[in-house]
């Protein structure tokens, strides 16, 4: 009687298999890797939409502190008076440029008559010039400490 060949294992379709001690297979099978990348998938297009919605609600944020910043600003402006109420402010010129403003002493500040009158022009941010007196382009060195 022929003794049976023995024939190894057809390959399985298991990858990165490695048997145990007992025998048995362990690792993912290509099925098995294609349902977890769907899955991230499906967790990936429900995340991304509600991660921008976050971010864009974070960007408006910004928007409406900068424009409650520029209403303070304005207010502030639009009072006519500095901080103390001994100066009357006004802007004489304004550009996109820059803009001159002066104050002008109430009360008993105006008693201060060289500088009564102070002045400040600004061109670009960086350039500031300084004035006392009649007139913007005073020297300021009078009226204005450094």
């Amino acid at each position: 009687m022929p003794q049976p060949s023995i024939q190894p294992d057809p390959p399985s379709p298991r990858i990165l298999v490695q048997k145990n001690g007992m025998g048995q297979h362990r690792g993912w099978t290509l099925t098995e890797m294609l349902v977890c990348l769907a899955l991230l998938g499906m967790l990936s297009a429900l995340a991304l939409p509600a991660y921008q919605k976050q971010q864009l609600q974070a960007r408006r944020h910004d928007g409406q502190a900068a424009l409650l910043q520029l209403q303070t600003d304005q207010e502030r402006w639009r009072s006519d008076l500095s901080p103390a109420g001994h100066y009357r402010i006004q802007l004489l010129e304004a550009s996109p440029q820059g803009y001159t403003a002066q104050a002008m002493a109430l009360g008993a500040q105006a008693a201060d008559r060289e500088c009564s009158s102070l002045f400040l022009r600004s061109l670009g941010g960086a350039q500031v010039w300084l004035g006392s007196g009649p007139s913007p382009d005073s020297d300021p060195a009078r009226c204005w400490r450094k």
